[in-house]
């Protein structure tokens, strides 16, 4: 295996170690949404090079976490047609960070809030397409998005919305950071490799 293909496959493996651990982390302590799924996505985007590795890390990061839920804990981890525009969420979410040409601070800060975002739009339309809890009306749309901004009152943050963006952008912040120290690393492995050869 190539050098490079083997820097993608570990960053590959612990992008969706770090994503699934964060998700099952922060549900276990209930502090809903505060995750790394965003973060992961978003990064991945930006950085991986073969876009279908990209695509996969919050595909296999969420299939994972919502298995773990639905055989290990109370929490319903497989909760039909909402699913897929989570699912979809982060697939946008990665789409964004396909967009990230240059990868500047203010860029990537930009991406994390517009990926919370995303998140919070895609959800919550899910929520209001598949479940009975609003009138299927553009006032019960408007309904469902307001009643989700303060929808967790006990977690950190106090809501969902802010869960979710203040998330990204933490675990954004942490990602490309940790990027940005280990990959010299990286870089001087694949020059002595090529010296070598």
């Amino acid at each position: 295996m190539k050098k490079e293909s083997l820097s993608n496959a570990i960053l590959v493996a612990s992008l969706i170690f770090v994503t699934v651990l964060c998700r099952l982390a922060t549900n276990y302590f209930e502090i809903y949404n505060f995750t790394a799924m965003g973060a992961g996505a978003l990064f991945a985007g930006v950085i991986l090079k073969d876009k279908k590795y990209a695509y996969a890390v919050p595909l296999v990061s969420l299939l994972l976490t919502d298995l773990f839920f639905y055989f290990f804990t109370d929490i319903q981890g497989i909760y039909g047609g909402e699913m897929l525009f989570v699912y979809a969420g982060h697939m946008l979410v990665t789409f964004i960070g396909t967009r990230i040409r240059k990868v500047t601070t203010g860029r990537v800060f930009l991406g994390a809030v517009a990926s919370g975002l995303v998140f919070y739009l895609m959800s919550n339309m899910g929520t209001f397409i598949f479940r009975d809890l609003y009138p299927h009306t553009l006032s019960g749309l408007i309904t469902c998005y307001w009643s989700a901004i303060p929808f967790y009152k006990q977690d950190v943050f106090g809501s969902f919305f802010l869960n979710t963006i203040m998330g990204n952008v933490f675990y954004t912040a942490i990602l490309f950071s940790a990027y940005a120290v280990l990959k010299p690393v990286f870089i001087r492995g694949e020059k002595k490799e090529a010296a070598i050869a």
